[in-house]
């Protein structure tokens, strides 16, 4: 994997959604006339981020932190080629966005909605799809996020709605903006919190689809979760006194940090090739994570108990 300079290049994996919603919310303001294309729209940014993210070797720049993060759509898309169905019983209600009226509720539920209407558009639910996409936008407005798309981003959206590649620079210019709105505003842990509902929603559909559909790629998937849990831990810690939320959801996520400690690795050496000219080092050292059925159905047990805190 090639180590690339991050700076101003990475599409940072929370923010995304809220990319996805902002300009969708802006521009399809009749979604019962637009339906498909908005769905569209929606299913071209999440395959162009996920190759982006492959190009990027998954490193992300949130609050000074540079860390490595999965991408909950990148789950949704290994569950859709493995050949599972498509099953709306794992999603977060859209009925349950009502139930939502604190800050640290909308933000971390603006993640779990965010990888929900990934997974559904990744299996073309277009349907499904609408209701979800009507969720994202009233918690963006709750959240006042929305506020940091002005008319000229509007415009030019609407100027390259059929154009992946400039559409897609359009969402890193607006990421960069809203960053910029957290920090300004001293609201870096919202971010953190949409995150890390991301991060638990995505885990809770592949850890139920392992429990309901045994297979040793799913299980290893669930394995490289662990460096993921112990990135988000960090993001979270410095707000772990704003409220009793916050320190509950922290503290079961140490919990089930230390049960992924219990996961073996398995490390090999092989030197690094270096190519000066191209400002690029390839890391050739392999590493395998073991984890045992028992340990993947304990891991399963924490994740369920974190999603119900999360969504209830």
């Amino acid at each position: 994997m090639a180590k690339k300079n991050s700076k101003n290049r990475i599409i940072f994996t929370i923010i995304f959604s809220i990319v996805i919603v902002i300009i969708c919310f802006f521009y399809f303001r009749k979604p019962s006339e637009k339906t498909n294309k908005e769905v569209k729209l929606i299913e071209d940014l999440v395959t162009s981020s996920v190759k982006a993210e492959k190009e990027t070797g998954n490193v992300f720049h949130f609050n000074n932190i540079l860390f490595s993060m999965p991408s909950p759509y990148q789950i949704s898309l290994i569950l859709h080629e493995s050949g599972i169905s498509y099953n709306k019983e794992l999603l977060n209600p859209s009925l349950n966005a009502s139930d939502y009226v604190t800050n640290f509720s909308r933000a971390i539920n603006f993640g779990a909605y965010g990888v929900d209407l990934g997974y559904i558009n990744i299996y073309q639910q277009t349907q499904d799809a609408t209701s979800y996409f009507a969720v994202l936008k009233i918690l963006s407005l709750d959240l006042g996020v929305q506020k940091v798309l002005d008319q000229n981003t509007v415009s030019r959206v609407e100027k390259n709605i059929d154009n992946r590649d400039s559409l897609m620079i359009i969402v890193s210019e607006v990421y960069r903006d809203i960053d910029k709105y957290f920090k300004n505003n001293k609201r870096e842990a919202t971010g953190a919190l949409i995150l890390a509902g991301g991060w638990i929603e995505s885990v809770y559909i592949l850890t139920q689809e392992m429990k309901n559909n045994p297979h040793p790629e799913l299980m290893q998937r669930i394995a490289e979760q662990k460096r993921p849990l112990e990135n988000l831990i960090k993001l979270l810690i410095p707000y772990s006194e704003e409220s009793e939320s916050y320190k509950y959801l922290i503290e079961n996520l140490i919990q089930l940090a230390y049960t992924f400690d219990e996961i073996i690795e398995e490390y090999e050496y092989i030197p690094s090739e270096d190519f000066p000219k191209k400002k690029l080092t390839y890391v050739n050292s392999t590493s395998k994570l073991i984890i045992t059925p028992k340990l993947t159905s304990i891991i399963t047990d924490k994740i369920d108990k974190l999603h119900t805190f999360v969504t209830q």
